[in-house]
């Protein structure tokens, strides 16, 4: 299913499952990432399986002795990955108050339009899963 304006973004078959907020939401931050692709996860086995072997193709993790834990991987993280900094990491919300005592606050609008500078073109050339859950 190729998206209409975009001759790049594939969306996959579980995509028109999703419940039209739900969409809307996706396809924003469609347009703002720029994936190649976007997966809806439904959670098979058949989706597990695929996944991990893509993962293990990938070298992101590595299957254990079967025989020892069957069904066990080793991943480890990236270095390039590193650890939140705290005076990068903010509580966003109306009021200030409700951030606490001890957290860097910041206005949810303010930070919201920064947050949307920074993931703009994000995913060009990947794949983004979406994971529906229920709260």
């Amino acid at each position: 299913l190729r998206v209409a304006g975009s001759a790049r973004t594939v969306l996959h078959r579980y995509y028109s499952t999703l419940q039209p907020k739900v969409r809307t939401f996706v396809d924003k931050y469609r347009q703002v990432c720029e994936p190649d692709n976007v997966v809806v996860c439904n959670g098979s086995q058949e989706e597990y399986d695929n996944l991990m072997k893509g993962l293990i193709k990938a070298g992101t993790v590595l299957p254990l002795n079967p025989s020892k834990r069957p069904g066990s991987y080793i991943a480890w993280t990236d270095p390039a990955d590193v650890a939140r900094a705290e005076k990068d990491t903010f509580i966003c919300s109306k009021l200030q108050k409700d951030s606490g005592p001890t957290n860097n606050w910041c206005e949810s609008h303010q930070k919201k339009q920064e947050m949307l500078h920074l993931l703009k073109g994000s995913m060009k050339g990947r794949t983004m899963y979406v994971v529906p859950f229920s709260m």
